[in-house]
Formats: structure tokens, C-alpha cells, sequence
């Protein structure tokens, strides 16, 4: 991890050469409010050759969470991220899934949750993403929609892709796509790496779920794609073209 804690300074630095010289190829509003332009690490020549690019991916283990068809958030998580995998490989990114951790007391998912962390480090992965449902805490439930996208409040790689995964990502309507950071989370606090949890959508809302449900591949494939622009921006590799006909599915890129 230290070569890539190297290589995130090498990515800061250039965009502040950029921005200082007037150079302009991506922009990105900060907490604060400041603009920040940038240009990936290759246009700035920083980097000769992209090195290899590895996610990994963190289904909820959240098995009590139940869907309307009595399927549970564990489930439909894991599903997004096996598919994941399959559309990562197609844009020549490596992933690991974490293991499965089904009925796994919850006193216990602080201490699975801090190990994914350390065989995400272990695995020497550049991003680290955390796949979950969303349910309303008030009453009455099942009100509430939308996507909530969580980043790292202490890494600013983070915040920056989770601009991205914002811009692209598919729920129906896109003013209900929030950015959010609660650094209570293990999965934020934890990864030694950029992280995003993404709430998906709300299972306990009958609308959002059924579009969750009935649009599994084309989020695994929408996430997929915001990886490798990501990767595009800051790396300066292109983004693969799927040659997959069973992976081909369409969603619009905003």
C-alpha cells in the first residue's frame, strides 16, 4: 500500500500543477466549494505505463433486511457484486468479492467489516466499495427513496469518485442521488483506500424495491462503468468497450 499511498500524492500534486496552469480536462466541486481541475496522471506525465487496478467489493451482510418478495438485502447485494465482477473484467479491472458472511450474529459485523479492510489492503486493492440497501429509520417506514452515495470525509479520492459514481448512476430520479459521509462507519473509517458505501436504493420502500430487483445487472453494470471512468480520469486509461453480447445492457451516462 505504500506504492499507492506514493502514487495518490503523485495524483494530487498533478492537479495542482494542472489547475496552476491553467490546464482544464475534469472538474469536480469540493466540500468547500472550490472547483478542482484536473488532468489524469498520464496527459500530466506522470505516469508511463497504468499499473494494475484492483476493486474490492463489499456486499451487506445484512441478512434480516427483507425485500417485499422475502428475498434479503444480503442476497440482492452479493448479486450486484458477482455481476460486478464479470463487467470489471471486461474493462481489464481485477476485483475480490468478500466472502460470504450469512447469518453472522450482528454483534459480530464490526469485526468482519474491519477484516474485509485488511484483505482489502492485503489484496493491494485501489478502491474499496461497500454495496447496500437503504432503510427509513422514523416512522412510519418505507416512505422514504432515493440513493445515498457515502465517502470517506478523510481521503479526498473518495469524495471525487463518488462525484462520479453520482453523475452516472441510473435511479429513476436523479435529484434523489445524495452525497453523504458519516465517518462512524467502519467502511468508512476503516479501508486504507478511497472508499464509497452506496446505499443502493430503499428495500423497505415498495417502489424502490421492485426497481432494485428488476434492475440488478444494469446497476452492476452502470456502477462497473464509474469504476473505469474513474480510472480514465486519474489514470488516463480508456475505457474498454464490453465485448460481451450477455453483459450489454444499456443505461444512460449523464
Amino acid at each position: 500500500m505504500i506504492k499507492k499511498r506514493i502514487l495518490s500524492l503523485w495524483i494530487l500534486v498533478g492537479w495542482l500543477l494542472s489547475v496552476g496552469a491553467g490546464m482544464q480536462a475534469y472538474a469536480f466541486q469540493t466540500a468547500g466549494g472550490t472547483v478542482v481541475q484536473s488532468q489524469s496522471l498520464a496527459e500530466n506525465g506522470f505516469l508511463a505505463q497504468a499499473p494494475p487496478f484492483r476493486v474490492y467489493i463489499s456486499p451487506s451482510p445484512q441478512y434480516y433486511n427483507k425485500y417485499p418478495d422475502g428475498r434479503t438485502e444480503e442476497d440482492y447485494m452479493r448479486q450486484i457484486a458477482e455481476q460486478m465482477v464479470l463487467y470489471l473484467e471486461e474493462y481489464g479491472i481485477d476485483s475480490v468479492v468478500a466472502p460470504a458472511s450469512k447469518d453472522v450474529p450482528q454483534k459480530e459485523w464490526g469485526t468482519i467489516l474491519q477484516q474485509r479492510a485488511k484483505e482489502a489492503s492485503s489484496a493491494d486493492c485501489d478502491l474499496y466499495l461497500s454495496l447496500h440497501s437503504n432503510a427509513s429509520r422514523e416512522q412510519p417506514a418505507g416512505q422514504n427513496q432515493g440513493a445515498y452515495i457515502y465517502y470517506q470525509t478523510h481521503m479526498p479520492m473518495s469524495r471525487y469518485w463518488a462525484q462520479i459514481v453520482q453523475k452516472n448512476y441510473i435511479y429513476p430520479d436523479s435529484d434523489r442521488i445524495k452525497l453523504a459521509n458519516n465517518q462512524s462507519f467502519t467502511e468508512m473509517n476503516t479501508p486504507d483506500m478511497p472508499a464509497l458505501l452506496v446505499q443502493t436504493a430503499f428495500h423497505d420502500n415498495a417502489n424502490d424495491a421492485d426497481w432494485l430487483v428488476n434492475n440488478k445487472k444494469r446497476i452492476a453494470a452502470n456502477l462497473s462503468y464509474s469504476i473505469a471512468e474513474y480510472r480514465k480520469q486519474y489514470y488516463g486509461v480508456p475505457i474498454r468497450e464490453i465485448t460481451d453480447p450477455d453483459l450489454m445492457v444499456p443505461f444512460p451516462v449523464r
